[in-house]
C-alpha cells in the first residue's frame, strides 16, 4: 500500500521533464501559444524571450529540490507509519506548491530583470 507514495514524485517528474522539454525545444513565437506563457513573459518580445531562457532552468533546479523533498517526506511518511492517502494528499499538495512556486520565481526574474523599463 506505501507504494502509492510513490505518486508524490508525479509533479516533480513533470516539472523536470517540462524544463528539459522546454530547454531543448524553446518557444520563439509568442503567437503559438508554446513554451513559458504568462502576462509577465507576453510583455514584449524581450520579456518573451528571456522568459524561455529562464524558465527552463528554474522548473528544472525547482523540480529536482521537489523531488528530494518529496523522497524525505515519503520516507519520513513510511517510518511514521502515516496513512497513506494522507501521505499522498500531503505529498501532492507540497508538489503543487513547488509547481507554484516555479511560475513565482520565474515571472519574478523576468520582473525584475526587465524592473528598469
Amino acid at each position: 500500500m506505501y507504494a502509492l507514495l510513490v505518486l508524490n514524485l508525479i509533479v516533480p517528474f513533470v516539472m523536470v521533464l517540462v524544463g528539459v522539454l522546454l530547454k531543448m525545444y524553446p518557444a520563439a513565437d509568442m503567437g503559438s501559444h508554446n513554451g513559458y506563457n504568462t502576462p509577465a513573459s507576453r510583455k514584449s518580445q524581450e520579456h518573451w524571450d528571456f522568459a524561455q531562457q529562464a524558465a527552463p532552468d528554474i522548473f528544472i533546479r525547482v523540480g529536482k529540490a521537489a523531488g528530494m523533498a518529496a523522497v524525505i517526506l515519503n520516507l519520513l511518511f513510511f517510518v511514521f507509519q502515516v496513512p497513506v492517502m494522507a501521505g499522498v494528499a500531503v505529498g501532492n499538495g507540497i508538489g503543487f506548491l513547488f509547481l507554484f512556486a516555479g511560475f513565482i520565481k520565474t515571472d519574478n526574474a523576468v520582473n525584475h530583470k526587465f524592473s528598469s523599463e
